[in-house]
């Protein structure tokens, strides 16, 4: 009987727990895209709150007063960015249409012409009769690659004109926010209290406890990709410096900084100059950008879950995991938000709010030593 309690005990926490996820899943999947600007707005909300009541206690402002401040500054600094991005995105591209067949044809087109006649030199020494074919094989290619720099400034265009006619419902969207940022914003402490009162005292007091860990966890997050910034930095530093590279700091600096950021990293920009410099004839710095590549990925995927783990109190390997899965589910996104979820869980099970792990003192070890094998959440 005791076994098939804990077999039935097993069973439903385990059915328990994959409709959580589920659900967890299910609305970070989908019912977000549909409520993003209500969710976009609570986060700035919950963020200039502080600020609010900083200014509110502190320098004697009254709270209409604070959060009409707050929200200007707010929405003149990011209205200024987003028009800045988007008029130097539209202007980016539009140059890249125009320069992407310039370069192919001043620059690209002469290079493999000068290759190829190297290699029909070559293969004439071997086996005279093979240069039909080479000269096919290489007609054949510079074809493919002709249509593949067409095909490329066409689907760029579509980008563009596709991004302009979204405009209107992404306006729609955006006047949505910006609304329901200034009556969140306005009356934030009163929402956040009606929902809290909703909620069961287990809730609440979970939900409580993991809005303090969100925080927590936040700020070692952010002081770990710090170190990998700092790291990736000096990679970089060192590489250009070998290389003789003009404003070696500057651009070291911006490419460490944009490579935190899933969605760029630095092989969109050491990659691209790379086979450019190998095109155009400087295979010295072409080879050493693509060194530079491979050895900054190499030690940011060994590196990054260490950090990021030893931080935020999780194992190299959980944190790995997290952050594969995370990738696959939710893009960009999930790198960073899995690991951050699974350290805020892991943080709520050792206090004791939630139990969802064993702890080592719960589990009767089934070897000789196998109790002193370790936490694999805990860090190193």
């Amino acid at each position: 009987m005791p076994d098939q309690d804990r077999r039935k005990r097993f069973i439903i926490n385990a059915v328990y727990w994959a409709i959580v996820v589920g659900i967890v899943f299910l609305v970070t999947r989908y019912l977000l895209g549909l409520i993003w600007p209500f969710f976009m707005a609570f986060l700035v909300s919950w963020a200039m709150s502080p600020i609010i009541r900083w200014m509110t206690a502190k320098c004697h402002i009254k709270h209409s007063f604070s959060v009409a401040m707050c929200l200007l500054l707010f929405f003149g600094i990011a209205g200024g960015l987003l028009v800045v991005v988007s008029v130097n995105i539209v202007s980016w591209v539009q140059d890249l249409v125009v320069w992407l067949p310039g370069l192919y044809r001043d620059t690209i087109l002469p290079a493999l012409q000068s290759g190829m006649v190297r290699v029909q030199e070559f293969v004439a020494k071997l086996d005279p009769d093979a240069i039909s074919f080479v000269q096919s094989a290489f007609e054949s290619a510079i074809d493919s690659l002709s249509s593949a720099v067409s095909s490329f400034s066409i689907q760029a265009v579509g980008l563009v004109s596709g991004w302009v006619t979204r405009v209107p419902g992404r306006l729609l969207s955006l006047v949505i926010f910006v609304i329901a940022t200034v009556f969140m914003t306005a009356d934030f402490h009163r929402i956040v209290s009606f929902l809290l009162r909703q909620m069961p005292d287990r809730t609440r007091l979970v939900v409580v406890k993991a809005k303090e860990t969100f925080i927590a966890v936040l700020k070692k997050y952010g002081k770990s990709y710090g170190i990998i910034m700092c790291i990736t930095f000096c990679e970089l530093l060192a590489g250009f410096l070998i290389l003789r590279q003009e404003n070696a700091v500057l651009l070291a600096l911006l490419i460490a900084v944009l490579d935190i950021f899933p969605v760029i990293g630095a092989g969109l920009f050491l990659i691209p100059w790379a086979i450019v410099n190998l095109l155009s004839g400087t295979l010295a710095k072409g080879l050493g950008l693509l060194a530079m590549y491979v050895v900054i990925t190499v030690i940011r995927q060994f590196v990054e879950p260490r950090v990021v783990g030893h931080q935020v109190g999780l194992h190299p390997l959980v944190t790995l995991m997290a952050m594969l899965v995370g990738t696959k589910l939710f893009g960009g996104i999930g790198l960073i938000g899995l690991p951050i979820a699974c350290a805020i869980m892991k943080s709520l099970d050792d206090t004791g709010v939630i139990h969802i792990l064993r702890k080592e003192k719960d589990a009767v070890p089934a070897v000789a030593g196998a109790g002193n094998s370790g936490d694999v959440g805990q860090k190193n």
